[in-house]
């Protein structure tokens, strides 16, 4: 199994529990080890720059995002 995104690579980002807080576009900073089956990453919001930790279940990637042509993005 490999991490389905790359650093650098542009993501949306469900919202948790604060969903207007957290949800938007971030660009994944790091690859984080499997847990429970699914690979995280450490991700930070290219507007406010905050960080957080999210899982592959948690993301999709952003339209135009580096290293993510236009027609793979449109396939998720």
């Amino acid at each position: 199994m490999v991490h389905k995104y790359s650093v650098g690579q542009l993501v949306h980002a469900a919202g948790t529990h604060f969903a207007e807080r957290t949800s938007g576009i971030y660009e994944v900073i790091r690859l984080m080890p499997e847990s429970n089956g699914e690979f995280s990453y450490r991700i930070k919001n290219t507007a406010s720059g905050t960080e957080r930790a999210a899982g592959e279940s948690q993301i999709r990637p952003a339209d135009g995002g580096p290293g993510v042509p236009a027609s793979a993005a449109a396939d998720h």
